[in-house]
């Protein structure tokens, strides 16, 4: 529903904005009703209050002193907080200059080569403490592993004597151009034939009378 009578003497925002809010927007679940609003600050005065003069509100004197206190007190605090945030920020502006930053720097510069060095110096320590123990684990580990070594030497040493020893023992029996004659006529007068049979009670068969197979239980078919 619109205003349908002219409003004269003001502007079209102005009837605008009372247009707008003078509508009824159908709603059937939620509707909502607007008559006035606030008045705009580039209205004029009413006419109606072109000429009233408001009357000045008489305080008690001691309210009127209470309330002097308290602006007083309120005025102190607000002066100090400024004077704090502008003390503050005149701090800030001193360390953002460029001569103080440079300083700064310098002295936090010389600060951490301080710092850096004897950090270097307990870790060349420990290092040094670590290097001992490694060294003389490995003289251990190379002392055991020398051990080790002459140990299986002499171990390997007392099995070559053995060796040549058996094979000295054994020198007797081998066949030589010196007894080659006589290997040849025991050979020849002793065959041995290796094609015999075993029973499960130690009986040796064979095939001949002749044969020599250096056992008591021959049995000849």
């Amino acid at each position: 529903m619109l205003r349908t009578k002219q409003i004269s003497g003001i502007c079209s925002l102005t009837l605008g904005n009372l247009v707008k809010y003078e509508w009824f927007k159908p709603n059937i679940i939620y509707t909502q009703c607007i008559r006035w609003k606030r008045k705009p600050i580039w209205l004029p005065t009413a006419k109606s209050k072109v000429f009233r003069v408001p009357q000045r509100p008489k305080i008690p004197i001691e309210e009127y002193i209470e309330l002097k206190r308290l602006n007083n007190n309120y005025r102190t605090a607000m002066k100090s907080l400024m004077q704090h945030f502008e003390n503050e920020f005149n701090k800030s502006q001193v360390q953002f200059d460029e001569i103080t930053v440079n300083k700064t720097a310098n002295e936090d510069f010389i600060q951490s080569n301080l710092i850096n060095d004897e950090w270097n110096m307990q870790i060349a320590k420990i290092r040094e403490v670590r290097l001992a123990k490694e060294k003389e684990e490995k003289r251990k580990t190379i002392l055991k592993k020398l051990l080790e070594k002459e140990e299986r030497d002499k171990q390997r040493e007392q099995e070559i004597e053995e060796h040549v020893k058996k094979l000295k023992e054994e020198v007797p029996t081998f066949i030589t151009a010196a007894n080659i004659d006589k290997a040849i006529e025991e050979a020849l007068t002793n065959i041995v034939n290796h094609e015999f049979a075993i029973d499960s009670k130690g009986n040796i068969y064979t095939d001949s009378k002749e044969t020599n197979v250096n056992s008591n239980n021959v049995v000849s078919p």
